[in-house]
Formats: structure tokens, sequence, C-alpha cells
């Protein structure tokens, strides 16, 4: 699980006991991976390491107890000396806090407990690699002493440190990094650490003594300061952290005294969670769901007046810095930027004033800010048919949420722009958006929507109806700014819309993946979520659009077609005859046979929204199913899983999969507004975080 906040990096806690990928040194894209042992404990002359396979020469935890609650991570270690050891390992990520949240620092809590007759004594050992050495690079480390703290500090250039430091009042012992090497870490046990000489790795070891049943509890800290980095494009920019720290010593002050406060704030989100009248899986999908926002942002600021941010700077989330790293794809936010949305609204304006920002004069949004990390390099004229709708709908979802009424009026311009650039896309004047692949012959790329290896042709279920809620938003705010005339030429162009839509595209059971009469081309296939366009108006308060027979016609059809046809969700595309379609890929990366999750949880929600409650909350069930029991990758959740047995497939850490967070939206039967009130999950779970004690 990844321990880290909001922009500020992350490390890795595996299951395993050992640390795992770390970008908190601005290794953002791929990150480093350190696969390294960090936590030992001995007794008298006996060394453990605190991990499952140990290296050579040493030995380990015969078994650890691992229960990851984002971003919290307890372990039970299981050794064969008389001490029982736990750990708590987190990062204050506390909802509606978003400065507390960007705090670079992971907090470590160890217990200890004698459970034999003799009393015990030896020393609890923190050893950390540090950054990377590039070559000749220097690194400066000099001990920290600050009762009742204690420990090491390395810094190197660019105004870079890290601190680690316990909080333990006896003997404290520091010196350089143990790495693999066996006589080091046994070295310890007799009080021994080699010396720190301005190398980038440290260790602090602390000295304990623990009667018979008794217990004690040792903490430390690590705070990082890494405020400059480059991205992909070679632009300098500077991480949010350095508004409110001076280095990594200033973390840790802040941390010092306020260790039960941030416990107490992150763990209260939580207890509302875990309190609700939710299905079990769904609330661990929650709360684990959320550690993306760990893994795949950026938040930065300026410090030079010719930039164009906003106070709060610019924040970001990558489609996946570890599978396929594209700043902000707009198809991705679509699903995901739901918990920004929610507990981080001024966050969400920050990203959405970029779309603003970098949208052509022609209306276009783009469909990123660039890849892997760029984050002022846009790209254009790829899934064009959907992204400029899509901002229309999250300016709205931003209404809804925050009432900004000055919000709406500054950004309608920009809206009225964007709808107009998707007229324009609209070919054979039916006031639908077409389809627009841009794949050469014989290839399935770009197919210019979410599926997009995929190409479709003419209009699509999918494109078009996911137009139709975007003409519903933009009817609804035109009224709001008092554009009567603009509401009126939108309600006409939705009522011309609907009947082509239904026209080409119903076939008598479902909507058709799409019809292409100018170019003879149709497919019947059943989309899993073809009706994505009702669940984008349902989430923002706007009712249904197509007919009510029709769809339940449609979710009939699907049930019978796609969720037949895999017990790990929904197939995504499915033919009549009940076998699943192909994009014609030679991998089984394929964007037809196999399943997208977050496609899938929102044709789930969709099912539940029209009254099929049991099947939509299965459908959701055994995707989390697949994700965290049978495949075991709850902090590595895929973009596409296998039809066949839920397998892994494609796109590692997944922005869409936070579209999670709509379904307890939808069972109760609110919109992202009723949500996010006092009333609303949303609401209760903020006024917890800030509760009195």
């Amino acid at each position: 699980m990844p321990l880290g906040g909001l922009g500020t990096g992350y490390l890795e806690l595996r299951t395993d006991g050992k640390l795992g990928r770390c970008s908190i040194f601005n290794d953002i894209c791929p990150p480093h991976t350190l696969d390294v042992p960090f936590l030992a404990v001995s007794a008298g002359e006996e060394m453990r390491l605190l991990c499952l396979d140990p290296p050579e020469g040493l030995r380990g935890s015969e078994r650890i107890l691992y229960w990851g609650h984002f971003p919290m991570a307890d372990l039970q270690y299981h050794l064969d000396l008389p001490i029982q050891i736990g750990l708590r390992a987190f990062t204050p990520f506390i909802l509606g806090d978003a400065q507390m949240s960007n705090t670079p620092v992971v907090l470590f809590e160890i217990q200890l407990t004698n459970i034999g007759s003799q009393k015990l004594s030896g020393w609890v050992v923190f050893s950390f690699p540090g950054p990377r050495a590039e070559p000749e690079e220097s690194f400066f480390s000099c001990e920290i002493v600050s009762a009742p703290w204690s420990g090491i500090t390395v810094r190197q250039k660019h105004s870079s440190s890290y601190a680690l430091v316990t909080s333990a009042p006896e003997d404290v012992l520091t010196g350089s990094y143990l790495g693999l090497d066996p006589e080091a870490w046994m070295g310890v046990a007799t009080g021994k650490v080699p010396t720190a000489v301005d190398t980038p790795g440290v260790t602090v070891a602390v000295r304990y003594e623990i009667e018979p049943e008794r217990t004690r509890r040792i903490r430390f800290a690590l705070a990082w300061y890494c405020p400059y980095f480059k991205d992909s494009s070679g632009e300098p920019h500077t991480h949010a952290y350095k508004r409110r720290f001076d280095d990594s010593e200033d973390v840790i002050k802040l941390v010092i005294d306020r260790w039960e406060e941030l416990r107490r704030r992150t763990l209260a989100w939580q207890e509302v969670i875990f309190a609700e009248d939710l299905p079990e899986w769904l609330k661990n999908a929650l709360v684990n769901g959320l550690y993306s926002l760990a893994k795949n942002t950026l938040w930065v600021i300026s410090e030079r007046p010719d930039n164009w941010y906003l106070p709060e700077g610019f924040f970001t989330h990558s489609e996946s810095f570890t599978g396929c790293p594209i700043t902000e794809t707009m198809v991705c936010r679509m699903h995901g930027h739901f918990p920004i949305l929610f507990f981080f609204p001024e966050l969400e304006r920050t990203t959405l004033h970029a779309f603003h920002h970098f949208q052509l004069r022609d209306g276009e949004i783009p469909f990123c800010f660039g890849s892997p990390t760029g984050m002022r390099e846009p790209r254009y004229h790829c899934q064009h048919p959907l992204n400029s709708g899509q901002y229309v709908q999250m300016i709205y979802r931003y209404y809804r949420r925050t009432g900004d009424r000055a919000f709406l009026m500054e950004y309608y311009h920009s809206l009225k722009d964007a709808i107009r650039y998707l007229q324009s896309l609209d070919y054979d004047g039916d006031d639908l958006v077409n389809d627009h692949s841009h794949a050469m012959p014989g290839e399935w790329w770009p197919a210019n929507q979410f599926y997009d290896i995929w190409p479709w042709f003419g209009t699509s279920a999918y494109v078009a109806g996911t137009w139709l809620a975007t003409l519903k938003c933009g009817i609804i705010i035109a009224r709001e700014m008092q554009d009567e005339a603009f509401a009126e030429e939108l309600e006409a162009a939705l009522e011309k819309a609907l009947k082509a839509y239904d026209a080409k595209l119903w076939n008598g059971h479902y909507y058709r993946l799409y019809n292409d009469p100018e170019g003879g081309r149709i497919s019947e296939t059943c989309l899993g979520n073809q009706l994505m366009g009702e669940w984008c108006a349902e989430v923002v308060g706007l009712g249904g659009i197509l007919p009510s027979d029709k769809v339940r016609k449609a979710i009939e059809s699907v049930e019978r077609l796609n969720y037949a046809a895999t017990s790990h969700g929904l197939t995504n595309g499915v033919r009549p005859d009940g076998t699943p379609d192909t994009c014609g890929s030679s991998t089984e990366n394929d964007h037809a046979c196999q399943i997208f999750v977050g496609e899938n949880l929102c044709a789930a929600m969709t099912f539940i929204l029209r009254g099929n409650r049991s099947i939509g909350l299965e459908i959701a069930r055994r995707l989390m199913e697949a994700i965290y029991e049978l495949h075991r990758t709850p902090w590595n959740q895929r973009c596409l899983i296998a039809s066949e047995d839920g397998r892994p497939i494609w796109g590692e850490d997944y922005y869409s999969d936070m579209v999670i967070w709509t379904l307890p939206m939808v069972l109760a039967g609110q919109d992202v507004g009723s949500f996010c009130s006092k009333e609303g999950l949303v609401g209760r779970m903020l006024a917890a975080v800030n509760a009195s004690p």
C-alpha cells in the first residue's frame, strides 16, 4: 500500500514487510523500486528482520498479518522469539483538509509485547536507503537532537532533504544504511551501527527493555522535502508543500506534538464509512480506492508572477504514473475525479481552471495536459468527440457540489464554446456528435473514444449518449444564467437528437453499438455500458434522458448478454448470439471482449438507478472480488480485467476506478449535491474529521 498524501510522493509498504516503490525523491515516472527490508528487532543477540524472505544470512518473520486501510497499514509480525510485534504506519490524509493531506511524512508506531517469562532487551532498528545517488553527488548528514525526538537528517542539492527521527527517550544510535549486509544488521544487536559518512541512506536504532507481560511503543517519523522537480518536458515545478515548510525538519516539528490528532482525524472519516449500512466489500473498496490519490497526483504552485495558476496552485492526477502516464486524461477523469470533487473541491477548481486555460479558440478542450509527466503540453484531437462534453458536465458537477454561482458565470462562455465545438463534430446534421476514429486501415488506435483501440463509426450509443447528457446539462446551466435563447436552442437540438438516436441505434432490444449509414457500417454488438448518458445525467440530478421502456429493455439485454458472458462483471461487448465481440487486437488487451472496471461500475449503477438493484450490486461486487480477493491487487487496480477469470490485463493504478465513490451516492438515491450535503455521506465524513475529540 502506498504511504503518501496529495502530491507528496509515496513510499510503498508491501505485504511482505519490505519497502517497494518510492517516489518521494521525485522519481515520479517511473517510481524507484526499493525492494528492501527496513525494520528489525533484536532480543539479546538474536536479530530478526520484520519481513518475509530476508537477505541471505539473516532471519525474518515467520508470517505477517497485514491490514491496509488507506492511508494506514496495520501489521502483525510472528517471530520465533518471545515477543509480539505490531506496526501501524500512516500518512496524515484528512479529507477536507488539503493542506494537512499535503504533508510529506510517514509516521510509524511499533508496539512490542514481552510474551515470555524473562525480561527482554534489545534494539528496534529502522534503516532507510534514501534517494538514488547521481555520479559524484554529495550528501550531508547530521544528527537531530530536539527532545523528545532524536535522529538524523540528510541534505542534498536543490535544498532537498529528508529526516528519520524517533521519539524514544532511551539510547538512540544513528548511522549509515545497513542495506543487505548481514554483518551490519547483526552488529546492531551489540550496539554497533556503521558511521554515517555523508551517504544517502541512514539508520536509527532505539534501545528497549521490557518486563514480562509488558508492552512498549516506539515511534519513528520519516519526513522528506524535495521541493523542486522537472517534468518530462523539462519544465521546472515547485511542490505545493514548499509553501508550508522550509526543510524536512520543519515537517518533523509539525507532527511532533500532533501525532494523536493526525491519527484521530485520519481514522475519523474511515469510521463513518465502516458504520454505514453498506456491503462490507463496498466499505473496503471506498477506503482503499483512494490510494490512487497518493500514487498518481502532483500539486504544484507558482513562485513566479508570470504564471496563470490559481492561488491554490495546480493539482493534477495522472491516468497512471505506473501504467499509462498521461496527465489528466479527460475520459478517465470523467470517472475518477469524484473523490477530489467531493472532498477537495478547491483542488478540483484548479484542474478545471487549467482546462479552461488550454481551451482552443474553436472551443475544443484538450484531451490531457501532457505525457508522461508534462503538465503544460496539452494534446488535442484525441478522443475529441468526448472531451469537451465531459468538461461541460464537470463544470455542472462542480456547481452542484459547491453552489458557486460566480464560478458558473465565469465558465459560462467557455462552456458554450465547448458545446459549439462538439456541434461541429456532427457531420450528418442530426444534432448527434459522430464518432471520429483516426485509426489507419488495419489498425485500431486511436479510436478516439474511451474504448480507444476499438474503432466505431457513424453514430455510437456511447459517444452520442454522452452528448445527450451534455445537452441536458447545457440546458439547465443556460437557464441558470438566464440565457433563454441558448436554452431553447439546446432543447430543440436535444429533441432532434433523441429522434435520430432512436432511429439509428434502437434495434428492438437495446441500443446497437454504432450505425454508419453513409459508410454502410453497422454493429449489432450490445455494449455493457451503452446507457452511459443516463448515468451522466442522474449523478447531477437531471433524471433520465431516453425512453424508460427502452432503457428497461436495454438493461434486460445487457443482463442477458454481457452479464451472462462472464462471472466478473459485464463483458464490454457481446454479439446478439451471446459471443464476445473483438476489436481485432492480436493480444489479450482487447477492449471489446474484456472488462473495463470503471465503465462496468457506471453500468452497474445504471441498473440500480433503473430498479434492478440486486444485479447492479452483484456486478460491482464481482468486480471488487476480482480485484481484492481473486487477484489481490487492491493497491494496483487495473483498467481492464479478463472476462475469463478477472485477472489483470492492462492499465496499472488506474484513475477511472475511483468512480466507485459514486456507488454509495446512487444507492442512497442522491446526486452530487445531496450526497455532499450535511446529511449526505460526504458531509458526515467531513464533519467527523473536524469534530472535537
